[in-house]
């Protein structure tokens, strides 16, 4: 009785544990998969024949209104745990986008306000009211959406007082420790991205859009993120024109940004060589880029 009991015990685990070993199995399978596509499409003859994967939004922008934040999560794609500073666009910047959008009549889909953590930026609900404004009086189906962490009891009273109007994404972090693409693995830097198209960009430029600092615009925030730590100083300082795909800047960050390869999801500090001696440049003297 009781070697039968264990062998039912032995076969229920077995039962119990083959979808979840078959998920895996089907996940990494897809994942490498989607990988080597990917690898594949990005190099110089492939994208010649088929074009770019990826062309920038002209109707979705991201606002990184502040790189200031309240948590230190690893991996972070703007850099706020690896180089912090509090650096944040002023009223007068966002005053400048909302004239630049009426000027060049662009009705934006989406405006996403990040950072950073947007909600800590001392002129946060000055800058709501300046979106707002710009979408009551000009483009009135414009979403304008709050990127926020939703952590600690400061940033959460503050999100209790933004208007209805503005929708919220919550990611409603719990601490420092979360999943993260590895961002800081440099695609430069490894012999599979040597005859890479780095124009192809990836999905961020599309689905999430361009980005705007306090040093001008770029294909994605991500790059400008690249930016304020390398120093390169090539963030556009007028609003891109719709036929401008911002192809040079692509070519100079997408080779820094794990997004651009194979970026798999982890919560540990990974970083290729590139990075690491970028952050130590960055501790010892912060580049000096000229403001949007």
């Amino acid at each position: 009785m009781v070697t039968s009991k264990n062998n039912n015990n032995i076969m229920e685990g077995k039962n119990e544990s083959t979808p979840s070993f078959l998920f895996k199995m089907l996940r990494g399978a897809y994942r490498f998969t989607r990988g080597t596509y990917r690898l594949i499409r990005i190099q110089k003859p492939v994208t010649k024949l088929l074009g770019l994967s990826y062309i920038r939004s002209r109707k979705f922008i991201e606002i990184d209104i502040t790189y200031l934040c309240n948590l230190s999560c690893f991996n972070c794609n703007r850099s706020c745990t690896q180089a912090p500073s509090n650096e944040k666009m002023t009223v007068e910047q966002i005053q400048k986008f909302v004239k630049e959008s009426i000027d060049n009549n662009v009705k934006w889909e989406r405006i996403r306000l990040l950072g950073g953590e947007p909600t800590l930026h001392t002129n946060f609900f000055e800058i709501l009211s300046l979106l707002l404004e710009y979408r009551k009086d000009y483009s009135p189906d414009t979403t304008i959406e709050v990127s926020t962490n939703g952590f600690g009891k400061k940033v959460n009273d503050i999100i209790s007082k933004i208007p209805k109007e503005i929708q919220i994404s919550n990611t409603s972090k719990k601490s420092s420790v979360s999943l993260f693409a590895a961002f800081n693995i440099t695609p430069q830097d490894f012999i599979l991205y040597k005859y890479a198209d780095y124009s192809n960009g990836c999905w961020v430029i599309s689905v999430c859009g361009i980005g705007l600092t306090p040093y001008g615009y770029y294909p994605c925030g991500v790059a400008g993120g690249i930016d304020r730590v390398f120093g390169y100083d090539y963030g556009r300082k007028k609003l891109p024109s719709p036929d401008d795909s911002m192809i040079d800047q692509l070519q100079v960050f997408c080779k820094l940004c794990g997004n651009f390869g194979y970026c798999k999801l982890t919560n540990r500090e990974e970083m290729s060589s590139t990075w690491g001696k970028a952050y130590n440049r960055y501790k010892r003297r912060k580049p000096n880029l000229s403001l949007y």
